[in-house]
């Protein structure tokens, strides 16, 4: 079971206890297709909240951060991640904020402003 299902597995079941309360309104086949759905939707709104699916780069115009999305993070595909060298090995990014996009062959990336820097 990868991190990833662990966390809606545990949100689910979260989710399941409070539905419990009101079980005399709620068959238990219903409780559990809602916990579900509830987990998948919760996920979904951790992921949008925590920068989407993409990488997001913050540039103070001599230095940059690398934030990774919360799916690379829960299911081990961070530790193989080469974006952070691919970006190294770039021209200096200007001050702000990015999303990253990856060019459909992999080899260039394109850095969306996502709001001024703070």
């Amino acid at each position: 079971m990868s991190q990833m299902d662990m966390v809606t597995a545990l949100v689910s079941e979260g989710i399941q206890k409070n539905l419990r309360a009101h079980r005399k309104y709620i068959a238990a086949g219903e409780r559990r297709d809602i916990a579900d759905d509830s987990a998948s939707v919760a996920i979904a709104v951790l992921i949008e909240m925590s920068g989407g699916h993409h990488h997001i780069v913050r540039s103070d115009g001599v230095t940059f951060t690398l934030q990774h999305p919360l799916t690379e993070r829960l299911t081990g595909d961070l530790l193989d991640c080469d974006l952070l060298r691919h970006i190294y090995r770039g021209e200096r990014i200007p001050k702000g904020r990015y999303r990253v996009l990856m060019n459909d062959d992999d080899t260039d990336v394109d850095l969306i402003p996502l709001k001024e820097f703070e």
